[in-house]
């Protein structure tokens, strides 16, 4: 705990510095959205900010900008045909593969990254997990937080997992609570919202995740018609929970093997796993951990029909995406 007010203190007064004007941050021209969190990892940034570019690309020419954490590069690059999960990271490289004509940007230093985006065209730039990235100024701030574990229960690194103090909510426009169940009642509703006593100039809304039809990895035989044993669920995520949850619907019999956040797999990790596999047995991995498995050294170990994938949608509680989406076109504005 004494670590954790060490380090909140820090970044506290980091962000007085650059509330004071004293360290300064950039403004671009282009209509700007940060996507991130208080907390270190698991929120559900990814599939929020797929959501978010899915809806504005009918209207905008939009990009999309990381900094593409875990990557084994340095700079500003832009993904393209030669792009991997260990060039670009893995969820730039899932934007990249998944969503339909993304532009997608990874830069350290967002400033650099936007400054690409003014020179092509963009109109719109969604930048993935900028929240403490005060070197650039947005026009709206969106802040995620788990369900399970909301922020305002939380505690500052290394005693919990904030990264920084939980007042730094106040830079947000929305918030959302994400992963939340289909059930969650209108009481729960309000309770959390009074414990997050937003000021008058910002939005909370609630989100769940619903699963889509899972796809084969390699070639694979349709998953309903794959007559299967156990469900490995495996992952590479900082809160693996819900992902086990959703597997759990597929199949009564999951075993959960859990990696680190952004673990980078290897062919003895592959190997290891496919000596526990019984011959109707079948693992389900996420979209971001489906990046890293498309390693050529990798695919060519996995068996077909063997791997699949778990597409995730977002979806708001309670009715009120349109809501959503007129509170954040009035900030666009």
């Amino acid at each position: 705990m004494p670590f954790g007010w060490l380090y909140g203190t820090i970044t506290s007064l980091r962000n007085r510095l650059y509330d004071k004007g004293v360290l300064k941050s950039y403004q671009s021209r282009l209509k700007t959205i940060v996507v991130g969190n208080l907390q270190v990892g698991g929120s559900g940034k990814t599939p929020h900010t797929a959501m978010l570019y899915l809806w504005l690309s009918n209207y905008y020419k939009v990009g999309i900008l990381s900094r593409g954490y875990g990557r084994k590069t340095k700079g500003l690059l832009v993904a393209d045909a030669t792009s991997s999960a260990e060039t670009i990271g893995d969820e730039p490289f899932w934007y990249h593969r998944t969503l339909p004509d993304a532009s997608v940007v990874v830069a350290e230093e967002r400033k650099l990254g936007l400054a690409y985006f003014e020179k092509n065209g963009t109109e719109l730039v969604l930048l993935d997990d900028a929240y403490q990235h005060r070197a650039v100024t947005c026009n709206l701030n969106i802040l995620l937080s788990d369900y399970k574990l909301p922020y305002y229960n939380d505690h500052v690194m290394p005693y919990g997992r904030l990264r920084e103090w939980k007042t730094a909510d106040k830079r947000a426009h929305i918030i959302i609570i994400t992963k939340c169940p289909a059930n969650l009642k209108l009481e729960q509703k309000i309770e959390m919202i009074q414990a997050i006593n937003p000021f008058d100039y910002q939005h909370v809304f609630f989100t769940g995740i619903k699963a889509h039809k899972p796809f084969g990895l390699k070639d694979s035989i349709d998953f309903e018609d794959n007559n299967m044993g156990r469900l490995i669920a495996m992952s590479g995520i900082a809160n693996p929970a819900s992902f086990a949850a959703q597997c759990e619907l597929l199949n009564k019999h999951v075993v959960v093997y859990n990696f680190a956040d952004h673990y980078d797999y290897t062919a003895a990790d592959i190997a290891k796993l496919l000596k526990t596999l019984g011959p109707t047995d079948v693992v389900m991995v996420t979209e971001k951990d489906a990046s890293k498995l498309l390693k050529p050294e990798l695919l060519k170990l996995i068996p077909e029909n063997k791997f699949y994938v778990l597409p995730v949608e977002i979806y708001f509680l309670f009715n009120e995406e349109e809501r959503f989406k007129e509170t954040v076109k009035s900030y666009l504005k």
